[in-house]
């Protein structure tokens, strides 16, 4: 997973650095952070990305517009979030959640299974 390009929107700034070093811990190479659609969609335009993790709820917007950028794109991603899938639109129904809080070693491996094109299940790195 070495130099796996993670982009991670998020709009805590905490919890945003805290990602991106979990993505470095993990040996991922963490693009952003993003805290809004326009500025996740920038960095997607530049390319580069591998992998990406959504926060749903983006202060007054969500990151929707962003996921179908990057399913238009075949870039595999995920939403970490606390949204139930019942509450996404119908035509992301099937998306990848994990919900928060997360578990870090799990998240990883999500994204490294992501990475490599191995299937995932949701809420896969959810604390219990």
């Amino acid at each position: 997973m070495t130099g796996t390009r993670v982009l991670v929107v998020e709009d805590e700034s905490l919890l945003a650095e805290t990602l991106c070093d979990l993505m470095r811990d993990g040996g991922c190479e963490p693009v952003g952070p993003a805290a809004t659609v326009a500025e996740a969609l920038r960095l997607i335009e530049q390319g580069g990305i591998d992998v990406a993790l959504l926060d749903i709820r983006l202060k007054q917007e969500t990151s929707f517009a962003v996921a179908y950028a990057l399913r238009q794109r075949g870039i595999p991603w995920l939403f970490l979030t606390s949204y139930a899938q019942h509450q996404l639109p119908d035509d992301l129904g099937d998306a990848l959640l994990v919900e928060k809080p997360f578990s870090p070693p799990a998240l990883i491996e999500t994204v490294r299974r992501l990475a490599e094109g191995l299937p995932c299940q949701s809420s896969v790195a959810s604390r219990t």
